[in-house]
């Protein structure tokens, strides 16, 4: 169904919602909704394929079920939440199920969809429904969108939190259909994907986006795992392949794909004027000049955006059918309330659901609690001019919100005896059930209960998590004389069966007589992650139309495009390339691999064609190169061909120390610990750099590490940039190590006199075998008697001369350096292989990506940021870093918030202030933190979840990476506001920075932000101090194939074969410049018969055939 006349009918229906004010909308708009043309939505009784069922389980469980289906209102008391989901699972009818927040809502989602045997949606509440700033993160939207999707289409199992019940939700989703063999009309689909709210890119790399080569379509679709290659003869679906958005490989292809729309909001051609119209009208409300002037602005950009809706439409000849309905555009979720397509999930749910509530009292509460917050937020917003009047309507009222519940059939499932609240049951239910116990690895307590369970005439299902642990369990069951079975439902279950499904917690169904021992009952971590794909790839990609561009023999120019010149050997294609004075420079495509698009820092200036004067530039690079170079080359070259101390692996003490960690190591994780331990035990001095995001597990990686070189009998140090981070680490190791023995320090300005003279001690005689410090252990007076491994936190954070120091301190020794956004220096080692690096890109289970917003600064925003996250019992940062003027700016932060509790931290404080302050913060005496950059590699507060970041535009892309990692370290949802000053005018650069966090706003985005910050800044001079200099000159490439052909020794020799063909990618092959460009640059580099067999499937997959000229 994808347009509007299609897809829905202009019924009138009733729905009892807040009205507009008469001034705001107007006497006369027409206020028309749309309906579905079919109420068969998962129509119908489900059939059941999960686990359980009533008439298996027999006795208040079949009853209940009959209650429930004959449409008895129903609560049931005294269950826990195993329970819950098992109740859940047994009504044989479509289920929403609805929790307090997306923790729980994702936990239920998990437990009911192996419980039933079905994808359970999630359908996932918005975060913002009233400020007109937009979230950059479509993470959560896109969840949305797949739940809403499901439940239209006769999804019989939905998990929702409370919030999303209030909120307005699409009725129907325009979505867009391919079957291999059947018609599209390919002229459209550009066009179509655009209204869906897809954007248009050169290359995909993200959910939400296509790209078209010729005949071929690439997207990402919203609820696709891959992105999907469609392959057009004319308008005819010729393959649909599912390729690997990493490597570009191939997957299973596909028959058929549904594209889901990447917008949750639609507006019809004929809604277009009248939505207008009540913009305009909107603004009359405003009386204040300040306020009506932001207002206004907030109109205009709506109005634009609407115009352009218009206009497209009257291009494509789809703006009016015959009843004046017309094609639906993605439109803005600020305009949700005035759409004829906008509803409530009740409009969605099937009509014979069942609404179950997960502790009702908790629900009832929350629901106050959004109501109070949603008013206030609404008026203090209102009056600074932030929404307008019809904002309002973006939550239903509470009788709405009633009246929709009375049109489903309810259960209430509490822990407590007490009122549901939402309804009057007229049937209560106690079961007999209690929890099992935690056997957390402990086999033999387990054995022993599961015989006096089978004595006692009870059936035993384990749900082990996975194959590999159900093969150990059957095992140790089978030597404890246990006989056991396989299944997949629990009707076939007699005596002791194992499933390799995850279920969280068990029970004990008295009255059924079965016993269900979860996962996490069994299991002291839970089920390893699924591995997160990951992208090296080309990090540096062809110059584009445009694009400076660096030629190895004339040096900079700038791509003006290409062109086919005529030869005596036939057709070729040539890059033209302007210099300065004008002259134009032809280069043949096979000579791509010598241009490079210039990377590097300011604006470069063009070269004189020839190549004399750039020779005399790169000689005097080189040159300096091979200075700065000779130290560290003899360094890393000293560390490659000596030999280290060879650890040994220890396995017994590992294991112990590894079994204790309380979580399943990530797939990264795990492969990093790997990479240290072939390192550290193959007798190599290891250099070795360990990217991963804040957050994502870095800390147990580099502790493995430790404890193998203290199982060695060396001592381990770790380094910090901070005083607070530092201490904060010391914690963490206390209570890691601290079953183990290990004896550790910390050495710190902190630390009192008499503390550190200990530590210098027992560090000089051997006493202490892990030290947590600064850089104080830099100093002189820090001797060690037997270091092995030096990890570095941060290095980019200390200063030229401690880098010094650092440089030949681990001269002889194994080096870990942690690192969240790799500076390009260290980058750019890893890159050109002088150091070995491990990346760690699977968020830690139950992490979300923090929303970020980039958006003037405003008393109005600051209040509102700060009394959300206030009124949910969590605590702000906010960045300000002008130690001259912090105080003044914590005094106005006060009177703008008078019910914060505020506290201040910055570097120059006295020490004993500054570590007040910030424990006061930690232990939740004050709620916000008014601090400069000391924060950006420093406290670690799982409560704190809104960042507040002034004047974003003075930081470097780094900073603001790490600022933001500050926030979101637990399960709640985090804010990230990076703020500027509407008088300003921000430099090119910081547009740059900012927008390049706009855009890796995902989790695992440090390595991608640290090659756009190399494009933003430049990486300089990669072997001192500078962060510019001669790489500016040269460009990033070229440079960086200079440094290697220093520090290896070798120069590649040119050997030039002339082929007498035509040599050329035709532009009906590839169309856009930017893809002949990068196509010419790939053939270029082809050094061997596997790089030629990869480039020409890659091209076959994306642009089918290579013609003669490309073959040649």
């Amino acid at each position: 169904g994808f347009s509007c006349a299609r897809s829905w009918s202009r019924t009138e229906v009733v729905r009892s919602r807040r009205p507009c004010s008469e001034q705001s909308r107007g006497n006369n708009i027409a206020r028309q909704q749309y309906t579905k043309n079919s109420e068969s939505n998962g129509g119908g009784e489900t059939v059941k394929k999960g686990f359980f069922n009533a008439e298996d389980l027999q006795g208040d469980y079949l009853k209940f079920a009959e209650e429930i289906r004959r449409g008895t209102p129903a609560a049931v008391f005294g269950v826990s939440s195993a329970v819950k989901y098992l109740l859940a699972s047994i009504i044989d009818s479509p289920v929403l199920y609805v929790t307090a927040d997306a923790a729980g809502a994702r936990t239920a989602a998990d437990n009911l969809s192996v419980l039933t045997g079905k994808k359970a949606a999630v359908i996932a509440a918005k975060d913002e429904v009233l400020s007109y700033r937009k979230a950059l993160s479509k993470d959560s939207l896109f969840r949305r969108i797949e739940g809403v999707y499901a439940l239209e289409n006769g999804g019989g199992l939905a998990v929702a939190e409370i919030d999303a019940l209030l909120q307005l939700f699409p009725k129907t989703l325009p979505v867009l259909h391919f079957a291999e063999g059947a018609e599209a009309d390919f002229s459209s689909v550009a066009r179509r994907l655009s209204e869906m709210g897809y954007t248009r890119v050169a290359e995909v790399e993200s959910k939400g986006a296509f790209a078209l080569r010729g005949d071929i379509l690439d997207i990402f679709p919203v609820g696709a795992e891959n992105p999907v290659r469609v392959d057009f003869f004319g308008d005819e679906v010729e393959k649909i392949k599912p390729y690997d958005l990493e490597t570009g490989n191939r997957l299973e292809p596909k028959t058929s794909l549904t594209i889901l729309p990447a917008n949750d909001c639609f507006i019809c051609g004929d809604e277009i004027p009248v939505v207008k119209e009540i913009l305009r009208e909107s603004l009359r409300g405003f009386t204040e000049r300040e306020s009506y002037v932001r207002a206004s602005n907030v109109a205009a950009e709506l109005l634009s955006a609407l115009e352009a809706c218009e206009e497209s439409a009257a291009e494509n000849g789809a703006a009016r059918g015959k009843n004046g309905t017309g094609r639906p555009f993605a439109a803005d979720p600020f305009l949700t309330p005035l759409l004829k397509n906008s509803g409530t999930i009740f409009d969605i749910l099937p009509k014979n659901a069942v609404i179950v509530f997960d502790e009702s009292k908790t629900l009832r509460d929350k629901c106050e609690g959004i109501y109070k917050e949603f008013e206030e937020r609404f008026s203090r917003l209102k009056q600074g001019g932030e929404v307008l009047p019809f904002s309002r309507e973006q939550l239903i009222e509470r009788q709405a919100f009633y009246d929709g519940l009375s049109r489903f059939r309810l259960v209430a499932l509490q822990t407590f005896t007490g009122n549901p609240f939402f309804f009057t049951p007229l049937k209560i239910f106690n079961f007999r059930v209690t929890p099992v116990s935690r056997y957390l690895n402990a086999t033999p307590a387990l054995i022993t209960d599961i015989k006096n369970w089978l004595k006692g005439g009870y059936r035993i299902l384990l749900f082990c998590g996975n194959e590999n642990r159900l093969a150990k369990m059957s095992e140790a069951l089978s030597d404890a004389y246990v006989s056991t079975s396989k299944i997949d439902d629990f009707k076939s279950l007699t005596g002791v069966a194992l499933t390799s499904e995850t279920l969280d917690k068990g029970f004990i169904a008295h009255e059924a007589k079965f016993v269900a021992i979860g996962t996490s009952d069994l299991y002291t971590k839970p089920v390893e992650q699924k591995r997160v794909k990951r992208r090296r790839g080309d990090l540096f990609t062809a110059p584009e139309v445009g694009d400076y561009a660096v030629h190895e023999t004339h040096g900079v120019g700038r791509v003006i495009g290409t062109k086919k010149i005529e030869t005596t050997d036939g057709t070729k294609e040539y890059v033209a390339l302007e210099y300065k004075d004008g002259d134009t420079l032809y280069v043949p495509v096979e000579h791509m691999d010598s241009l490079s698009k210039y990377v590097g820092g300011e604006k470069p200036a063009l070269s004189k064609i020839g190549g004399a004067d750039f020779e005399r530039v790169k000689a005097r690079v080189r040159a300096s190169i091979k200075k700065m170079a000779f130290d560290l080359k003899a360094l890393y070259a000293e560390r490659a061909e000596s030999h280290g101390f060879a650890f040994p692996e220890n396995e017994a003490f590992m294991s112990e120390f590894e079994e204790a960690f309380p979580y399943e190591l990530t797939p990264d994780q795990a492969d990093s610990v790997a990479e240290i331990k072939a390192d550290m035990c193959g007798g190599k001095v290891m250099d070795r750099l360990l990217c991963g995001d804040v957050g994502f597990g870095k800390t147990e990686v580099a502790f493995r590490a430790a404890y193998l070189c203290i199982l060695g009998g060396k001592q381990a140090a770790l380094m910090c940039p901070g005083t607070v981070l530092c201490n904060q680490h010391y914690d963490t190791a206390l209570k890691r190590f601290g079953p183990f023995g290990v004896r550790i320090a910390v050495l710190n300005r902190f630390a009192t006199p008499k503390e550190t003279a200990q530590t210098l001690q027992g560090l000089k005689d051997g006493t202490i075998d892990f030290v947590i410090g600064t850089h104080r252990l830099l100093s002189a007076d820090v001797h060690f008697k037997d270091l092995g491994l030096l990890i570095l936190d941060e290095e980019q954070r200390f200063g030229v001369e401690h880098k010094e120091k650092i440089k030949n301190m681990r001269k002889n020794i194994d080096c870990l350096t942690m690192t969240a956004t790799p500076i390009p220096r260290t980058l750019h080692m890893s890159l050109t292989g002088i150091r070995d690096i491990s990346t760690i890109q699977t968020a830690p289970r139950a992490r979300l990506p923090v929303q970020t917003y980039v958006a003037e600064e405003t008393e109005t925003l600051i209040r509102d940021a700060c009394i959300r996250e206030l009124s949910r019992d969590g605590q702000v940062f906010i960045l300000y870093n002008r130690v001259e003027s912090i105080y003044t700016f914590a005094a106005k932060i006060a009177a703008i918030v008078p019910e914060a509790k505020i506290s201040v931290a910055h570097g120059r404080m006295d020490k004993t202030v500054l570590e007040n302050n910030v424990y006061d913060f930690y232990s939740g005496k004050t709620n916000v933190l008014v601090t400069t950059t000391i924060i950006e590699n420093g406290i670690d507060l799982p409560n704190a979840n809104t960042l507040i970041v002034i004047d974003s535009e003075r930081l470097g892309i780094s900073q603001l990476y790490q600022l933001r990692g500050r926030v979101g370290r637990g399960t709640r949802l985090a804010h990230a506001y990076f703020t500027y000053k509407a008088e300003r005018v921000m430099t090119e650069t910081a547009t740059e920075r900012l927008k390049a966090i706009m855009q890796f706003t995902e989790l695992g985005s440090g390595y991608k932000l640290a090659m756009r910050d190399l494009e933003i800044r430049g990486a300089g001079n990669v072997l001192g101090a500078e962060q510019h200099g001669h790489m500016d000159k040269v460009g990033y490439e070229l440079y960086a194939k200079l440094l290697k052909e220093e520090l290896t020794g070798e120069r590649e020799e040119e050997v030039e074969l002339d082929v007498r063909a035509d040599a050329y990618i035709p532009e009906d092959y590839v169309e856009s410049s930017a893809g002949r460009l990068d196509t010419y640059k790939q053939i270029a580099e082809i050094r061997s018969v596997a790089d030629y067999k990869r480039v020409y499937q890659s091209l076959r997959d994306v642009y089918g055939d290579p013609p003669q000229p490309v073959v040649n």
